[in-house]
Order: structure tokens, then sequence, then C-alpha cells
């Protein structure tokens, strides 16, 4: 692995496109406008009329027939029916054909591995503590009119006032979330010139498009302490923030099958490495359909937090979007070598149907059929899928798809925004209605439950994989992600993820946790056989309405840690103190935000937090 990463070196700009091109404003259409307002006034006063009855006739034959919409609000109850079972230990383990650091067992360390060079403070600003009910589903912004359907925030985690059944666990559980909170600026951020920020994802000094965006969510959340996103109330933040979104937008644009990439371009690759399709920026290139999904969430939250930041309307941005939803609409129909077209596809590797070595079938990956949903080689536990269609990718495909066809006609309405919005629907409702189809199945123990992939196939040759994986994307995640379960299917699902039947999950007992259960990934179980990931357990309490369960579970984790007092990526059940990953800032970002949703006392008022390095000279923004 590479040392730390420092400036951005000069011969990384030669492959960059234009950032600065903002999208042009409209002002020298507002008199045509309001002509057309005009001249189509009196004809709207005529069909009023008309168009009231038409509406009150429809809705009373509605109400007569008894139809009633699929969405809406969560059957709660019918989600915490957990059944939860002893299991027998199941080998699950595959072998790892990537090795780097995600593949070391640790014993438990000291945190003396953190790096404070050219640390930054920010600190000073007024408290806003809110001690009232803070509801997910309230957004703190409004942008300017627009016929395109508004998105609510996902209905999990469940906020709740300041809990009580801490207990003596509080404090260490306050300043435990301080910490993680703010681990990944500490530890993982640097502030680029040009208005950038690169966010590698710990003990791994590459940037994954998902882990970065998973690492900064607590600060878009809009329910944060002071009554709105933390990005929306510190400045320092939502630099931060934007430029992640500017550099992410450049690695798509750069090259949108990529999943994580380095700093610079000044890293020698080995023949075999640039086989697997690695180069210049390129540090791994397994297509995985939930890394663009990240980026669309975190595209979507910041403009709700801060609608008039500049780098939404990027041009660079826009292309990164339509990048994405014309890859995804390609690859529904991978097993015909289907592929993207245009101009905005001018990587070394597009133009041509994506295979990967390390894939079946000469890099192709297993067979599939067309349903709706879109394929993926691989996981987010970078493992490759068993089958090509990955069901909760496709269902966090489908939620960021509805984000897209809402912001774009506001965001980028002189550059084709309507347009994208209409492709982004059409492709949403297909995906959905692929995994309607193809990915509810039939369990003998828990009746219909979703599958976690699925190949498409017909008759004989049709295969699910019945399963959960502990990186979310995950089929207990779907609620948290904003996906409109089934509830009684999802109900069914989340039994049968915290039971025997799921290959992944475990239960034991050790001298730092008691009595613990969970689940892991296949993606350790060659290291760590009984392994749970600290996410699982935070994905599982993030989707509870349970306070009592969620506050249970935050002690399980505190206890988890091997005495490091931080998140790893895995450890094993029957002694915490043997873990993979000893930094790991996506689980910690996890638990921060679990915390958040039980108590305003995190973060602390004033914000205060150091950021690992900064290039940059106008940072922090006065």
């Amino acid at each position: 692995m590479q040392g730390r990463p420092g400036a951005v070196n000069a011969s990384a700009l030669r492959w960059r496109q234009a950032r600065s091109a903002a999208v042009p404003g409209a002002s020298s259409m507002r008199w045509r406008k309001l002509i057309l307002v005009f001249s189509v006034g009196s004809m709207a006063l005529v069909l009023l009329s008309l168009n009231v009855k038409f509406m009150m006739d429809a809705a009373q034959k509605l109400s007569a027939s008894g139809t009633t919409s699929l969405g809406g609000e969560l059957d709660r109850g019918a989600l915490d029916d957990l059944a939860i079972r002893p299991q027998e230990n199941l080998n699950t383990g595959s072998d790892n054909k990537e090795a780097s650091l995600k593949d070391s067992v640790n014993d438990n360390s000291s945190d003396s591995w953190i790096q404070k060079d050219d640390e930054i403070d920010n600190s000073g600003l007024k408290s806003r503590h809110s001690g009232g009910l803070r509801g997910s589903t309230t957004t703190t912004t409004t942008t300017k009119t627009t016929s395109a359907k508004s998105n609510s925030f996902p209905p999990f985690p469940v906020s709740t006032k300041d809990s009580e059944l801490f207990g003596s666990d509080r404090e260490q559980a306050l300043e435990m979330c301080e910490r993680t909170l703010w681990h990944t600026l500490k530890t993982t951020t640097v502030v680029l010139p040009n208005d950038e920020t690169f966010i590698f994802t710990g003990d791994i000094d590459d940037l994954w498009l998902r882990d970065s965006a998973a690492q900064i969510h607590p600060l878009l959340v809009p329910w944060a302490s002071g009554g709105k996103a933390l990005v929306a109330q510190d400045p320092a933040l939502e630099r931060i923030v934007s430029g992640l979104i500017r550099r992410s937008a450049f690695y798509i644009r750069h090259d949108p099958y990529a999943n994580a990439f380095r700093i610079d371009d000044t890293y020698t690759f080995s023949k075999r490495q640039k086989q697997l399709g690695r180069h210049d920026f390129i540090s791994t290139w397994n297509y995985e359909l939930d890394s663009a999904c990240y980026f669309l969430r975190m595209l979507w939250f910041f403009w709700k937090a801060v609608p008039h930041n500049p780098v939404l309307k990027i041009l660079e941005v826009k292309q990164a979007v339509d990048i994405m939803v014309d890859l995804w609409i390609a690859e529904q129909d991978h097993e015909a070598n289907s592929y993207p077209k245009g101009p905005l596809f001018d990587c070394l590797n597009c133009n041509k149907p994506y295979r990967y070595p390390e894939l079946t079938r000469s890099g192709k990956g297993p067979r599939t059929a067309r349903t709706g949903m879109t394929w993926s080689g691989f996981r987010p536990s970078d493992d490759a899928c068993v089958y090509g269609y990955l069901v909760p990718a496709n269902m966090f495909a489908v939620v960021v798809l509805k984000y897209v066809a809402e912001m774009a006609p506001v965001l980028w309405a002189e550059h084709g925004g309507s347009a994208l919005a209409l492709k982004a629907e059409r492709l949403a409702k297909e995906i959905d209605e692929g995994i309607k189809t193809h990915a509810i199945v039939e369990h003998k123990e828990f009746g219909r439950i979703y599958a976690f992939e699925v190949n498409g196939m017909p008759g004989v040759a049709k295969r699910e994989l019945l399963m959960d994986d502990a990186n979310v994307p995950n089929l207990i995640s779907a609620p948290y992600l904003g996906y409109e379960v089934d509830p009684q299917v999802y109900a069914n699902t989340r039994r049968f993820i915290l039971s025997e039947q799921n290959p992944t999950y475990r239960k034991g007992s050790n001298d730092d946790t008691g009595e613990i259960e969970g689940f892991g990934s296949p993606h350790m179980a060659h290291n760590i056989r009984d392994n749970i990931w600290p996410m699982a357990i935070a994905v599982q309490a993030l989707t509870s309405s349970d306070e009592a369960e969620k506050v249970l579970l935050v002690q399980k984790l505190m206890q988890s840690t091997g005495g490091t007092g931080w998140m790893h990526e895995s450890f094993d059940v029957h002694s915490p103190k043997r873990f993979t990953r000893k930094w790991f800032c996506w689980a910690d970002a996890l638990f921060a935000e679990l915390v958040m949703s039980l108590t305003s006392a995190c973060p602390k008022r004033p914000l205060s937090y150091n950021v690992l390095r900064v290039t940059d000279p106008n940072f922090p923004p006065s």
C-alpha cells in the first residue's frame, strides 16, 4: 500500500475536465415566460371548472373502489416482529482474490496510528440546541417551483428525544459518538485546491465512492442537533462536502465503472493491475452499482440542506448524473453485451461491454436474463456477485433515481434537466417492477421474503441467493435507505436475516460483550470464520423503532471494540479483540449517526473538529 496522501500532484490536472463551467442562468427567458403566463391565463380560467368537476368525479370513483396506495408509512409493528434464533457455526468463507489491508486480522491495538499533522481546528459556533422530537421526514429547505415530485427523507432512523435508557453508559456513548463523528475529518480528509476534497477510507489511502459519501453522511442528516443538517450550520463543513461532491463527479466522469480512486496519477501499476482496469487515478475497477447510488444520495441530501451551493450547478456534476443513469439503463441488458454510448463516455475503458478478468465467462459474469433491474459485477463488500442482480443495490437505485427525477428539473433546467428527470423516473419504475416480479421468493419457514441476489432466468435456470451481507446496501437497510418495502415481506426478511437460516448470522458469548448476535459477510470469513460486522449491528438499530432495542445495540457496539474505542470492519463473535481493520471510518460514521438519532447531545456545542490536511489556501471559508 502507498503511504498517506499528501497534496495533489500537478500532473493530475491534465486529466481534468473544465470544472468551473456553471450552468447558465435563465434571466434572458424571464420576459418570454411572463408573456406566456398571461397568454395562457385566460384559457386556464375557462378550463378550471371542467377540471374541478372531472377531479371530483374521479375521486369519488377511486373512493368507491377501495383503492389504496402501496406507499406511505411503514408498518413499524411488522418491522419489529423479530424472531432471534440460535445459530450453528456455518463456514461461509470464500477466498479473497484481492490482497489488501482489508484482509488483515488485528489483535487489540492502540489508537497511536491516528495521524495529526496539518490539523485544522474549528470551534466557536454558538449552540442552537433543540430538545424536541426531530422527525426524519421534515425537509429543512425550499427550492423554486417545479413540477417534479418531492421526495421525503427516509422513514428510518426514527429520531427521538434524548433517550433516558442509556443509564450509566450515557457518557461513554456521547464521548464515543463525538469521536466517531469527527474521525473521518480528523484522520482521512484532505481539503484540496480547486474547491475539492479527497476522503480516503481509513487504513487504505484510497477514496471509495461509496465509503467517502457514507463517511460524511452524518453531516447531512436533517435531524441533527440544532434542528438542521450540520453542513447547513457550519461553512467549513459545507465546503468539505461540496468539495467531495465535485471530486466524486470528476472520478465518475473519468471512469463510471471504477469504484475506488487515488488522490493523483503518480502511482505505477503493474501489468496485472492494468489488466484489471487500473490506471492513473483508478485504484480498483470493480463495477459496483451502489457506488453511484451513494454519490446521488449525497447530492440529494446536500441539496436539501444547502440548496443554493454553487457546486450543485457545476456542469461536471450534472454530467456525472447523466453518465450513471445511461450506464444503468445499458446494464439492464448486460447479457446482450449492452454498454452506454455517447460523447460523455470517452474514458479509456469505455465504448465496449464491461469485462472484469476475475469474473466468470471470460469476465462477463454469471448468466442473467432481462428483468428491469440493472446488473452489478460486485457487491459493496467488493466481492463478486454470485448472480447478476444484487437486489439491495437495485432497491437503493430506485430511491436515488427518484432523487434525480426531483433534482434535475430544478438544478439543470437549461441543460436537459426535464428529459433527465423523465428518464430517471422511468428507469426507477422498471427496476422496482423487476424487484417485485423477480426478487420476492417463498421461504418454507418465513414466507415471502426478499432474495439477496437473483439471475432473473426462467424455469429451471432460475437462481436466487437467500442471505444478507453486512455491507450496506443490504436487505435489512432497505427502509433506512428510503426504499418503499412491502411491510410484510420486509418483516419476514428481517426475521430471516436475524436467524440461523441466514448463512452469515452468528451468535456467541465472550467476556467483553456477554451474549451477542448479528451477521457478517463472506468477505472476511476466510480470516475470521465466525465474524459479525459492527455496521450490521448499527443498521439493525437504525431500522428499528424500538428505542430500547436501539440503546441495547449501542451498548453492544461499545463493548465490541476490542478495547480500542473504535468501530472495526468485523470482529470474532468469540473474542472482539480479534478484528479486521483497526481504522475503518465508514463503520464509525454509522455508529455516530445511530447515537445522534437517540440524543441531541451529540455533537457538542460549539462544534469542534480537526481536519487532517489542508492544501487549499482559502480554507476555512470566511
